[in-house]
């Protein structure tokens, strides 16, 4: 598919953020386009997650800008942001479920508290979203303690979809999944974003699932995007350091500070 057309959808400009003497984003530029499934790799403390969480308004980066459909987000008013998150929905790593809530009031959660559904029809809707992502109606009295992690990975896929987001949001989604469960979620992933013809931006550090969901693929490393283009290129991407992390190999660019 081609989105070279389409608007941009998330605009990212010389994204910094810092804790303390930490500078873990050190200007991050990032274009998603409308109905583009962007995957950005990296290895753990890249600041992968920091680049979510700012883009969804979880943090404030210290400066740059972050546009969601050419609308400047970072110091929006809170009404205004609070109409820009509703186009989100995200798939949190380890699902993130309430577990005081039933299974269906999980996946109903933003259709209830965001979008104000009396509880009837919110229940209608959550059901029809477990069914898309291939759960059984059965359990939808049921606590989330009782589900396997891979249904409570769907649990959480469908909660971020009831909503019918503009833009899903996925962080780690097969971490803690076995290779086949983690395989089902990404074909669940892909159907998801094309039936609601949504944005999608995946944080991983697995390029199995990389591959699988996503069209285009970033690579953050000491908090800089390192690389940028379309999946079928990244095994002949030429840049050493997409090259050493995709072949999971110890020597190259990427040095692991390792203790002892």
């Amino acid at each position: 598919m081609t989105h070279s057309d389409n608007p941009a959808k998330i605009e990212v400009r010389n994204l910094q953020k810092s804790f303390g003497a930490k500078h873990v984003l050190r200007g991050v530029d990032l274009t998603i386009k409308t109905g583009e499934s962007l995957a950005v790799i990296g290895g753990s403390g890249t600041g992968k997650s920091v680049l979510i969480k700012n883009i969804i308004g979880l943090m404030e980066p210290d400066s740059g800008a972050i546009q969601i459909d050419g609308e400047d987000v970072i110091g929006m008013n809170p009404e205004d942001r609070e109409r820009v998150t509703r186009k989100f929905g995200m798939l949190f790593q380890g699902a993130a479920l309430f577990d005081s809530l039933s299974v269906w009031e999980n996946v109903a959660f933003g259709l209830i508290q965001s979008q104000g559904m009396n509880r009837h029809a919110a229940r209608e809707d959550a059901l029809a979203a477990m069914v898309q992502v291939g759960l059984d109606t059965d359990i939808a009295e049921r606590s989330p303690a009782e589900l396997s992690g891979g249904m409570q990975k769907r649990a959480g896929l469908a909660r971020a979809i009831a909503t019918k987001p503009e833009i899903l949001f996925f962080d780690e989604p097969t971490t803690g999944l076995d290779p086949i469960m983690g395989s089902v979620i990404d074909d669940l992933i892909v159907k998801s974003v094309r039936e609601l013809g949504a944005t999608a931006l995946s944080i991983t550090h697995d390029m199995a699932s990389a591959r699988r969901i996503a069209d285009n693929i970033a690579m953050i490393y000491e908090g800089r995007i390192v690389w940028h283009g379309p999946v079928a290129d990244i095994d002949h991407s030429g840049n050493e350091m997409l090259d050493q992390f995709i072949h999971g190999r110890s020597d190259g660019p990427i040095q692991l500070r390792v203790a002892g």
